[in-house]
């Protein structure tokens, strides 16, 4: 009996021993693992930036437009007898060009009868003339000495007849201007972008016949708020800004020509002039709308990174030397090819470059450490 009793102890003791071994391994590999855990950091591809002076552009929206475009109306009333074969939208025409022709039968009519008022009115003034030379030759045969009264001599009258003839005159000029207006002509060399008119159709008095523009001479003007304004060079003055198209190819050059004196009247926003470069090798179009890329100004202690570098909340995400992760608030300067330019704290500043995150996560946090992993950058 007692000898059992002895062996049911010995087992406890042994069941004791084996129970508190597994107890103690487990807790050291919930430690090792736990040790594990901390040591395994997460990897973050970040650029060397540089601190430094760094010049972007400022990128507008516009429209490119033609220097000369006219709404070709009629002058005066009439039926259309002619129009030109070149007469159609989408044709280019030549400065003089004809384009339609009027009927010119009653124009003709009133020019034939304003110079027969004409001659009439100078028939008339000679005679009045020859009167008035005749009463002063009898003057001065009857009194030598004495000067002849204006009307003694009829001069009132000559007078009276030279204002008809210089009336008779402009009656002949506004009817030969009427004749001439039979003729719509192009005024100046450019594509016909619309047409309103056929032959036999009555036209009267500010109808649209055409529409033509010059597309040899192309102008951009944009509209610029202050801080854009700001931020331009101040030597743009004549500089040259670039023409990005929708999808952002390069269509072209402009040059600045004028602008920043006033603000417009609406929008209190600053306007500059341009004009698209005739360089011959210009993809730019009347009415395309674009995108103007002008020249900012160089701006002291400010980085250049990556456009994905800037969260949709303006934040970017650093790694300071401890490889722990930081963020500082920011706002882009200039957006150019991809890149952004921003400026950073002053206590960053200091440090002559910073270590940013390419492409920061939602789920990272500040304080958190990780492993950097340097990406050269593309020039």
């Amino acid at each position: 009996m007692v000898r059992r009793v002895l062996w049911f102890v010995a087992a406890l003791l042994v069941l004791g021993g084996v129970l508190a071994y597994l107890v103690v391994q487990e807790d050291t590999a919930d430690v090792s693992s736990s040790t594990e855990q901390v040591e395994v950091l997460q990897p973050v591809s970040v650029i060397e930036a540089a601190v430094g002076p760094h010049q972007g552009y400022v990128s507008v929206f516009a429209e490119v437009k033609p220097r000369w475009s006219v709404e070709l109306k009629a002058r005066i009333s009439g039926t259309v007898r002619k129009v030109s074969l070149d007469a159609l939208a989408g044709k280019r025409v030549r400065e003089g060009m004809e384009l339609v022709r009027l009927d010119a039968t009653p124009y003709e009519a009133e020019l034939a009868n304003a110079q027969y008022e004409l001659a009439n009115a100078e028939f008339t003034l000679m005679q009045k003339q020859n009167k008035s030379r005749i009463a002063a030759n009898d003057w001065r045969a009857s009194r030598p000495t004495e000067q002849p009264p204006e009307m003694a001599i009829h001069l009132p009258e000559v007078e009276v007849a030279e204002r008809a003839v210089e009336a008779a005159q402009q009656r002949v000029a506004s009817a030969r201007y009427d004749v001439n207006s039979t003729v719509i002509a192009a005024p100046f060399s450019g594509i016909i972008t619309s047409r309103s008119v056929s032959i036999g159709q009555s036209v009267s008095v500010g109808d649209t016949l055409f529409e033509l523009l010059d597309d040899s001479q192309l102008d951009i003007h944009v509209s610029l708020d202050s801080r854009q304004w700001n931020l331009l060079d101040k030597r743009w003055s004549r500089a040259s800004a670039s023409i990005l198209d929708e999808e952002g190819a390069a269509i072209g050059t402009a040059t600045v020509q004028r602008g920043g004196g006033f603000l417009d009247r609406e929008s209190r926003r600053y306007q500059l002039f341009l004009e698209v470069d005739d360089t011959g090798g210009s993809r730019a179009l009347p009415g395309q709308f674009v995108t103007v890329a002008l020249p900012g100004k160089v701006i002291d202690n400010t980085i250049r990174i990556p456009e994905s570098a800037l969260t949709p909340n303006g934040f970017v995400w650093h790694v300071d030397a401890g490889n722990v992760l930081r963020r500082f608030e920011a706002r882009a300067l200039f957006r150019n090819d991809g890149d952004v330019v921003i400026q950073p704290p002053d206590a960053l500043s200091e440090m002559g470059a910073l270590r940013v995150l390419v492409m920061p996560m939602a789920g990272y946090l500040p304080g958190q450490k990780v492993e950097p992993r340097v990406e050269e950058v593309q020039q």
